[in-house]
């Protein structure tokens, strides 16, 4: 490949697989690099979903949304004591994010909108619904030999679209999510009996963008790790990697882009940088910071290294993990401490859950999922519903059983007068229909995810049919958002906040441009790709020596 390639970017998840295709097309001739043996990074284990404001979807279908009502909203989150750094880099992602997906769609992609999906703070300003996109589903045989590659996930679902995701839950609910669930298992059995490879969420997503990566001949290299990255001249040209257990200097003249993703699955760093080791991560199993030590030891700034993108978690097993989504905002389930008592919104989104987990104890001490018999006889969860997926976590630990509230809390080490008085008055809001304490099915948010034939509030059900159960939760996160500082060129800046020459980062291993909010369905997608975008034109222009006309108006040194 010597002589291929002038822009090397590090990961193959969608910050990285969009800022080649960004830089093939703006004329570069980037090489793609992946630490582990399969493509897709954490971005193929997701829900594969970004949050795109004023997205072409939404225009077509005749849906107004004004930037000035999402930029009022972004900015709000941000807050007023923002810097004009964060200010910027937040504007860069507005006027940037549709552009990158108006750019995916001409090479391809087909983009699917969830009309109905709300942001995770629907009482802020600006607030709206439908800024969600995901790419459709596709066959993985198109894919050919790279299918081989691709990460996969652990369990063999349908391809769905996000919208899909509640009706599957509630398949059991009645007639009419009976139905829609039918037609989703008949279309998934009929796919493979046709020897189709249905890919959705997640692995469609990096599957499309490989299709794109393909076409345009940007070379992928496997199994091939960032050691460090080579200076010379006082700008980075190039990375040394290892493959094979052999070392080799790669140039790149026209920078570097580091979409390696972050640290979150590195007890050490995590340990250091937020003062804690032990963490049930969803990320990939390489997201061990390599990119975030490499460019710590050239002199690059960090920031928002205490935080994650969390997510609560149920604790499966001793290697196994699964989200909670709809456990926690559909009727029939509360969370409780390790006191017994309950302390939160268990609907709100999954960033402002698993945040007051952590704050609350929970990595510390096992927390509860208290749910009846009802409540798992009415959904459908893959990791939790099958009889041998309990009986494995009954097995562990992580699942108990009793016919009383008072025996759960004593299968759980809970004191049984807290947790009964706990229940008691859980079952009081949810027959009145209000949660006088924490106002769980007050907002759009809260419903999205809960029972919308359930009354009088669709998230909350009394807990009161036997047996009852209860599984560990815990404060997991889909990866971090903080590591290196950069700019809105997506360019890392060193210690004295100046662009390090030919050096550009996004994704979860670099600062979010939300701060520590999460806007809605997608933030994290939705900003690694626009970031992987924006650098890679930024370096585009640089190497070129000419501006790259630029839509959005921002972003571009």
């Amino acid at each position: 490949m010597d002589g291929d390639y002038d822009f090397i970017v590090v990961g193959s998840g969608a910050a990285g697989l969009v800022g080649a295709i960004t830089a093939r097309l703006a004329g570069l001739r980037p090489l793609i690099i992946e630490k582990a043996d399969r493509w897709g990074g954490t971005t193929a284990l997701s829900g594969g979903v970004l949050w795109i404001p004023a997205n072409d979807a939404m225009t077509a279908e005749g849906v107004d949304d004004p930037a000035e009502r999402s930029r009022a909203y972004v900015t709000g989150l941000v807050g007023s004591d923002a810097s004009a750094r964060e200010r910027a880099k937040a504007e860069a992602f507005l006027d940037n994010a549709p552009v990158m997906a108006r750019m995916l769609a001409g090479e391809g992609i087909t983009w699917v909108r969830n009309r109905d999906h709300p942001d995770y703070y629907p009482q802020a300003e600006g607030a709206g619904f439908g800024r969600t996109l995901e790419a459709a589903p596709l066959d993985g045989n198109r894919l050919g030999a790279r299918l081989a590659t691709l990460r996969a996930a652990e369990l063999d679902l349908p391809a769905l679209t996000s919208d899909k995701f509640g009706p599957a839950v509630l398949a059991k609910t009645g007639i009419g999510p009976a139905m829609a669930g039918s037609r989703i298992m008949l279309r998934h059995y009929f796919d493979k009996m046709l020897g189709r490879k249905p890919l959705g969420s997640g692995r469609g997503l990096v599957a499309s963008l490989m299709l794109i990566v393909d076409r345009l001949g940007i070379p992928v290299r496997l199994s091939t790790g960032l050691v460090e990255l080579d200076v010379k001249r006082g700008a980075v040209e190039g990375v040394v990697v290892e493959h094979e257990g052999r070392r080799e200097t790669l140039k790149a003249p026209a920078g570097v882009l580091l979409a390696a993703g972050g640290y979150a699955q590195n007890p050490a760093l995590r340990r250091e940088l937020q003062g804690f080791s032990e963490t049930w991560s969803n990320a990939a199993p390489g997201d061990q910071g390599d990119a975030l030590i490499a460019a710590r030891a050239i002199g690059a700034d960090t920031e928002l290294l205490d935080d994650c993108w969390w997510m609560p978690t149920v604790e499966v097993g001793p290697d196994r993990k699964a989200l909670a989504l709809g456990l926690r905002a559909l009727p029939g389930s509360m969370v409780v401490d390790q006191n017994g008592r309950r302390y939160m919104n268990e609907a709100r989104s999954y960033m402002a859950t698993g945040r007051i987990m952590r704050e609350h104890g929970a990595a510390e001490h096992r927390h509860w999922l208290i749910m009846d018999e009802r409540f798992l006889s009415r959904h459908i969860f893959p990791d939790i519903s099958p009889p041998a997926a309990r009986q494995a976590m009954m097995a562990h630990g992580t699942l108990k059983r009793s016919e009383t509230i008072r025996g759960l809390a004593t299968e759980c080490g809970l004191d049984p007068d807290t947790l009964a008085a706990s229940v008691d008055r859980f079952n009081g809001f949810a027959r009145s229909g209000r949660d006088l304490d924490f106002h769980r099915g007050d907002t759009a948010y809260d419903r999205y995810w809960a029972d919308p034939a359930h009354k009088p509030n669709p998230s909350l059900g009394a807990i009161d049919k036997p047996p009852f159960w209860a599984a560990v939760l815990r404060p997991g996160d889909l990866g971090t958002n903080g590591g290196v500082k950069t700019d809105a060129a997506g360019r890392v800046l060193d210690l004295a906040e100046k662009p390090i020459p030919g050096l550009y980062a996004a994704g979860n291993g670099s600062g979010s441009p939300f701060g520590k909010t999460y806007p809605g369905a997608g933030a994290t997608i939705g900003s690694a790709a626009t970031f992987g975008f924006i650098a890679a034109r930024n370096a585009a222009s640089r190497r070129l020596n000419a501006p790259i006309e630029q839509e959005g108006g921002s972003g571009l040194a």
